[in-house]
């Protein structure tokens, strides 16, 4: 038992370099991915800590398994277009065809349960329950959303010690709580526009404030300077926690041995980051490139309702449904030490998002073929968290269709599950200024007037392939 679970810790802190999927795991352990992660109601492997504490109940011998998925995203923004006003206004800049350069993210997941007796089961497991990690080309000249975002992440990693109490034949309670540590950021570049870059455009703006002043033209080469060594700059703002805290609370009802039941809520965390504002490259001419920062971006809570139904005792289905509260993020603030490039004014920035609540539907399929092969198979819909005046680079989402399919293989007191899933993220279109966050990236003010306007339209899709393993030992 020692060495089970000196390997089980070893395994857990060297995954904590992992990185979850696009905008949320799309599932834990290869299994109840498989069907789609309707398995509320039916789940009888570790990761039931995740899905339904209560339904440890299921699980009759210490059961330890191990597992990773891979995810590999695919998305795409079309028709990107810059429309510019005002005093300093660029022409307009588009770009046809802007393709994400994610690497391959690999989501590990631990698990184990143990019986202690009839009634009461002990379990923990460790896993992704949020995470995002989006890549793209940083050259604003090939991709001129990198002056929004051209790399954003944000994971949040968990260990869950949980337990469950068998009231009777029929009902039991479980829950967990999940210890938790988190990671963000987001690099992007600078936009300043082409006028600040000019000493001659300089010079013309402050002969009309100071006519025949003898400085203009030394102050409008030092303006120009410190504008051109801004341009383009990259914004590297980095930031983890010590520490956060969540719970998982469920309930599993058998009514016979063809129905059940089972509910769970997951609760919300409330993440704290520190960490630091970089710019690259260093800025002598504006001051303090570097700033310790900080901001909170917490986890919404959610509530899963599942019944499942063995149609035969090799068949069965099971219909959840899922409710997550994003609407309690309504903006997160990043707050700095000082002002931020000693530029007035900049010691914070407000990042809108009003996100709502969401639905996913979920349905997922089991079929035992003999007593060595599983076939499962699982589809549900992800409405969008983001309306379409917050929608951004650092966020992207739309509605999502996720199909999976796989297979368990049982060898004596070994399983492997296997999972092949595919996400289909609908088309969605930001029409012209729409997004405030997008118009934001190359607005500019100076002394109170806005100089250089900006709105932006874009189109946006994409897909996303993951592929599991999961192993589980039966002691």
């Amino acid at each position: 038992m020692k060495k089970i679970l000196s390997f089980s810790l070893l395994f857990m802190f060297s995954a904590l370099s992992a990185f979850a999927g696009h905008v949320d795991t799309y599932g834990i352990g290869s299994k109840a991915t498989a069907m789609g992660g309707a398995v509320v109601a039916g789940i009888d492997d570790p990761y039931a800590v995740y899905y339904n504490p209560a339904a440890m109940v299921n699980i009759k011998r210490p059961t330890l398994s191990l597992g990773t998925h891979i995810v590999d995203p695919s998305l795409t923004i079309k028709e990107y277009n810059v429309e510019t006003s005002g005093l300093l206004a660029d022409p307009s800049f588009e770009a046809e065809d802007i393709q994400d350069r994610s690497p391959l993210l690999v989501v590990p997941h631990f698990g184990y349960v143990h019986p202690i007796n009839d009634k009461v089961t002990f379990g923990m497991a460790f896993y992704v329950p949020y995470g995002l990690d989006l890549r793209w080309d940083d050259n604003g000249a090939t991709n001129p959303a990198a002056y929004n975002t051209f790399h954003s992440w944000y994971k949040r990693e968990v260990l869950t010690p949980s337990v469950s109490y068998k009231f009777s034949d029929k009902f039991s309670l479980g829950a967990g709580v999940s210890l938790g540590k988190a990671q963000a950021g987001n690099e992007r570049i600078r936009y300043v526009p082409a006028k600040l870059k000019s000493s001659a455009a300089w010079t013309a703006v402050l002969s009309a404030l100071r006519p025949g002043d003898p400085t203009n033209a030394a102050t409008a080469a030092g303006l120009a300077a410190k504008y051109t060594a801004l341009g383009d700059a990259t914004f590297d703002m980095s930031y983890e926690d010590d520490f956060n805290i969540s719970y998982n609370f469920g309930a599993l009802y058998k009514f016979n041995d063809k129905w059940s039941a089972g509910i769970t809520y997951r609760s919300f965390s409330h993440v704290d980051l520190e960490g630091t504002a970089k710019v690259t490259p260093e800025q002598p001419l504006w001051g303090n490139d570097d700033l310790d920062s900080n901001t909170s971006v917490d986890t919404p809570d959610s509530v899963q309702f599942g019944v499942q139904y063995k149609i035969t005792p090799k068949l069965s289905i099971e219909a959840d449904i899922v409710r997550t509260f994003w609407s309690n993020i309504d903006s997160y603030t990043v707050e700095f030490e000082d002002d931020l490039l000693n530029v007035a004014g900049a010691s914070e920035e407000i990042y809108q998002r009003h996100w709502k609540d969401t639905w996913q539907y979920k349905l997922g399929l089991e079929y035992k073929l003999n007593d060595t092969v599983d076939l499962r198979a699982g589809y549900y819909y992800d409405e969008s968290t983001v309306p379409e005046d917050t929608f951004d680079v650092l966020w992207p989402d739309s509605d999502k269709h996720v199909f999976s399919v796989g297979a368990g293989l049982h060898f004596g007191n070994v399983t492997v599950d296997t999972v092949v899933q595919y996400i289909y993220i609908e088309q969605v279109t930001i029409d012209l200024g729409a997004s405030e966050n997008l118009n934001d990236s190359y607005i500019r003010e100076m002394l109170g007037y806005s100089i250089h306007d900006a709105e932006v339209e874009a189109v946006a899709e994409g897909h996303i392939w993951s592929f599991g393993v999961t192993v589980s030992y039966k002691f």
